[in-house]
This record gives structure tokens, sequence and C-alpha cells, in this order.
């Protein structure tokens, strides 16, 4: 069977079983196999797949159809360029991530005070902004010890970055002081969960239930990050802007801008404290 065959074959195949983006789908996975890019697979079209490669995709094809997310499949995804490693222990990244990340990028000083990251999960954002800022020391917490070891894995190379188990910032040992706080919590409301689709309920529920209304972890956050930070900058669900930014209000932060994300929705909190 040639790349174009399977390609042919696999398509129809996931779109009968309501897999987004079918023909992509594919193409990444045997990509993926195949350890090329899409474009070396257009110029290789008529070329044979090799049985080994055939014998590891069948089951990842069965497993996609049935409703598992491709990243986890894959054990690997792409985020603001770096290739990182997800696993079901961590949420798979998402692009509406990376507005946050360069609206941090954007308002930090390269020689000041540390970069929280809180809940960081595979480590996506202390990765991507500790080799932005490689003098800079980016500190990571999570709760969860599995998503942590994730994350030590995907951020190995980088001698700038510390990792700590934490529930949010209540551990005793993170510098008193920060120039920004970066965070992407837990933002779905828990009666949502059960309803949303099949591939992301497959991720940690950890990960993703924010409590009744969603915000029960970005209001703890929010308190807890007075007097120890000037930015804050948070990525929301939503309909959850208006509600943050009176919260944000209230704690004495000054708005500084909320970033729709690429459907237009309000995505991204920036807030400043001047005490």
């Amino acid at each position: 069977m040639t790349v174009l065959e399977l390609i042919h074959a696999t398509t129809p195949f996931f779109a009968r079983h309501d897999v987004p983006s079918p023909r992509l789908t594919v193409e990444l996975m045997l990509a993926e196999i195949l350890q090329k890019t899409r474009m070396q697979l257009y110029l290789e079209f008529d070329q044979p797949v090799p049985e080994p490669a055939l014998d590891r995709l069948r089951p990842l094809v069965k497993r996609r159809a049935e409703g598992e997310p491709l990243e986890y499949l894959l054990g690997a995804t792409t985020f603001a360029g770096h290739r990182v490693m997800v696993t079901p222990d961590v949420l798979i990244p998402r692009p509406e991530t990376e507005i946050l990340l360069e609206a941090a990028i954007k308002r930090i000083d390269p020689a000041g005070l540390p970069v929280l990251d809180v809940g960081t999960g595979s480590g996506i954002l202390a990765l991507a902004l500790a080799k932005k800022f490689p003098s800079l020391e980016i500190v990571a917490v999570d709760l969860s010890p599995a998503a942590l070891a994730q994350a030590r894995l995907n951020t190995g190379d980088c001698g700038n970055i510390r990792l700590l188990e934490s529930d949010l910032m209540t551990d005793p040992s993170l510098p008193e002081r920060f120039q920004i706080i970066v965070a992407n919590l837990p933002y779905i409301p828990s009666g949502q969960i059960d309803g949303l689709m099949r591939e992301v309920r497959r991720e940690p529920r950890l990960a993703l239930d924010g409590g009744a209304d969603g915000l029960d972890l970005i209001r703890r956050l929010i308190v807890q990050s007075v007097g120890r930070t000037r930015f804050l900058a948070l990525e929301l669900g939503d309909g959850q802007a208006e509600l943050a930014k009176t919260l944000c209000l209230s704690a004495g932060y000054a708005l500084i801008d909320i970033l729709p994300d690429f459907t237009e929705r309000e995505r991204i909190l920036v807030a400043e404290h001047h005490g």
C-alpha cells in the first residue's frame, strides 16, 4: 500500500467515526510513525508504506476512531515552536495558550524578578519562557505529581526552571515576589464537563474542572497573588472575562487588557498591581 492509498483508505474511516479533520489526522499519524514531515509525505505519495509502519499504525487508527486524542496517541505535540511530550496525565496544549505566552513576553524584563507559572501541567509555558529568557529564573508549580514528572521531562535541558509541587502559591519555598504570574488553570464549570467533546473528556479532570462557575482556582490565585507580583496573566473560559475582571479589580489590580482568542472570544486577561 502506498502513502496516498493509505491516506485515501483511512480518511473516510475516520470521517465515519466523527474524527475531526480526518485526512490531516492520518497524515500526522503517518508522518510521526515514518519520522517525516507532511511535506515529505506529499513528495513520497507513490512510495510503499513499510509493513512495520503499518503494524504500528493499525492499532493507533482504531484507538483514534474510538475517541482517544491524537496527541496522546503520538505522545507529543508542538507548542510555540517547541516539541513537547504529552500523556493522559496532562492537558493537551491549545493554540490559544500561545496568546497568553505572547502577552506575558511583552511584559517581562529579562533582568528582572522571577516569573511564576501556576498550574504548569506539561510545562509548556515554563519551557517557552525559559527558552526566550535563558538568564531569568522561571518557577513552575503544579498540584499533580504526575504532571510535574511530565514537565520535568519536557524542561530537563533548561537550567533556569525550578519545578515545585504546590497547591497554587501555598508552597512556603516560593520566592516572595515575581514580576509576572502566568496561569492556565482549570476553568471549565463542573456541570459542563460531561458535555464536552469525547476527546476532551479523555484529558485529566483535575486539569479541566474549575468548580461550579469555572473560577474556583482563579479566585484563589487572584487573592494569593496580591502583593507578590506586578502582573497577573490568566487564560479564561467562555463568558468569564467580566467576572474575572471584577475579581481582579476588587483585589486591587488595575485592568490592563482582555485579549481575544482566534475565534474572537475573550480569553486572556492581564492585570497590573501597583502596590
